[in-house]
């Protein structure tokens, strides 16, 4: 496993760890409901069926689960699949999941929009800018002062806010070699530009920035961090 060159950001928080990056991923992946509505039930019965379900993606399909974040009409996962079966647990994982929430709040529509969007993160830079992307939804929705205090998230429990239910796969970035360091880049806000641009990004199968508009140039998120 590389590590991230310390000249690419002035930050002295920066983290220095990478994974690997190969074609099983790793990925970011998201889903919707429809029309963008609120889940039917409250957010803690919500996250219990996520949180009970999202462990047979690690047991039954060996994703290695990076991140995990749960909003009022979406997630967001970051996971790679060492065993190439993306696509079979995530159509159990949805499809499971509707199910469920389908048998709580006692409907029988679809819940989601479509099938869940995936995008590949191509190298350490690009999953790094994702991984803060994803903890820091709740942060920039302005629902939590901390990244860390969003009780729906699987941060929320590496830090030890609540007992571990989402199997994340050995967070060498949070806690290599300083969580108090790594927690202030995670909770230091990016300007609007920057997120713009990871949206975008995000938003292709194969995670693509777009050149800076003016110069022409790549964008500097390419190697650089949010």
């Amino acid at each position: 496993m590389e590590l991230l060159n310390s000249k690419l950001h002035d930050s002295q928080y920066m983290p220095k760890k990478t994974v690997d990056i190969n074609c099983c991923g790793p990925f970011h992946i998201t889903a919707r409901t429809i029309n963008q509505e609120w889940f039917n039930l409250s957010m803690n019965e919500v996250w219990q069926i996520f949180s009970t379900h999202i462990p047979f993606l690690k047991f039954a399909f060996n994703f290695d689960i990076h991140a995990f974040v749960l909003m009022n009409n979406h997630y967001h996962l970051i996971a790679s699949t060492p065993d190439w079966n993306l696509s079979d647990g995530m159509s159990y994982f949805q499809r499971e999941i509707s199910r469920e929430l389908n048998r709580q709040g006692n409907r029988i529509n679809r819940n989601f929009a479509g099938r869940y969007f995936k995008c590949n993160l191509k190298n350490s830079h690009h999953f790094l800018n994702c991984y803060k992307y994803v903890y820091q939804n709740p942060l920039r929705a302005g629902i939590v002062s901390r990244c860390e205090l969003y009780p729906f998230s699987a941060l929320h429990e590496i830090i030890g806010y609540r007992r571990t239910m989402i199997p994340i796969f050995d967070d060498q970035i949070l806690f290599e070699p300083n969580l108090d360091a790594h927690l202030k880049w995670l909770n230091t806000l990016p300007l609007e530009e920057d997120v713009n641009s990871i949206r975008l990004a995000l938003k292709k199968g194969v995670y693509n920035l777009r050149k800076n508009p003016s110069t022409k140039k790549p964008n500097r998120l390419e190697e650089g961090l949010l």
